[in-house]
């Protein structure tokens, strides 16, 4: 009976013995791991870029020319360990084109370089026909020699020369990295936008794919109340008289739509329609 006794209080202690044991057993393991994979000679690396979005700003020889380029190639047959594949991740982050970099070691010695690529949204021609593209995160990135990226494109009156990364020195240059960031986040708008322009009254248009109109936004405020107008006034009014019956749908009032009827005879197009959207909930 004391024996039993004397063993329940022992339990705790030996439970707390044994995980001891085990956690001492995995930081051994563990330690002896790393020490062989440092100790394994570089074989070959193996580059692994992201394209799923369609972008090939980057491809292996870019990459292969950079590790070349940085000393990287040269030190196969050195162990791992003795190789700062840190430093070489910021050198391939240092592209342009480059969002991320990660190396994996493999037992077998291959160096795998995974790389994903910055996604463009928008790409901006300056007004002195300077072009650079806005990526996903705000960032500028200059145009490539060997890839151009499918995205909505926007000129007209924009000064930004695009030398700088970030778009903090270009109020517009931001009003029109949230223009294209809404665009790519709406059904609508993404299958139907083609381009952006900025009138010399620094006004936004955008010009479909589709139709021979262009679509007056005004300002960027109110996106999405003015996407619905568009919407419903695709809906209800050019779905029924026709694509190519306006030369301009103006969105930038409170709950209307101001369509301009084309009128080939007259030097200067009319407003002779008027749509008035007052119930959001019949825009869906």
């Amino acid at each position: 009976m004391r024996v039993k006794k004397k063993f329940q209080k022992l339990k705790p202690v030996l439970r707390i013995a044994g995980y001891c044991s085990i956690g001492l057993v995995f930081l051994i393991v563990s330690v002896a791991a790393i020490n062989h994979q440092q100790n394994i000679p570089c074989t070959d690396y193996r580059i692994h870029i992201n394209t799923e979005n369609g972008i090939y700003f980057l491809d292996e020889n870019d990459v292969n020319q950079i590790i070349r380029d940085n000393n990287y190639a040269s030190r196969k047959g050195t162990a791992s360990g003795e190789i700062d594949y840190n430093r070489l991740e910021k050198i391939i982050e240092n592209n342009p084109f480059a969002e991320k970099s990660e190396i994996v070691l493999t037992p077998s010695g291959d160096v795998d370089v995974y790389v994903q690529q910055r996604l463009p949204i928008l790409r901006i021609i300056n007004k002195n026909g300077v072009g650079f593209y806005i990526d996903k995160q705000g960032k500028k990135l200059p145009l490539s020699d060997k890839f151009t990226a499918r995205v909505t494109v926007a000129t007209g009156n924009i000064v930004d020369s695009g030398l700088n990364e970030d778009f903090s020195d270009s109020a517009l240059t931001k009003k029109l990295f949230q223009l294209a960031s809404f665009i790519n986040s709406d059904s609508l708008l993404s299958a139907l936008t083609e381009q952006i322009f900025i009138t010399d009254e620094n006004e936004f248009q955008l010009v479909p794919k589709i139709g021979n109109h262009i679509i007056l936004l005004g300002d960027i405020n109110d996106l999405q109340e003015k996407t619905e107008k568009l919407r419903s006034f695709y809906r209800d009014g050019l779905n029924q008289v026709g694509w190519q019956q306006y030369s301009l749908v103006n969105l930038k009032f409170k709950n209307q739509v101001y369509a301009t009827r084309r009128d080939v005879a007259a030097p200067q197009p009319k407003i002779l329609t008027q749509v008035a959207v007052t119930d959001s909930s019949k825009l869906n």
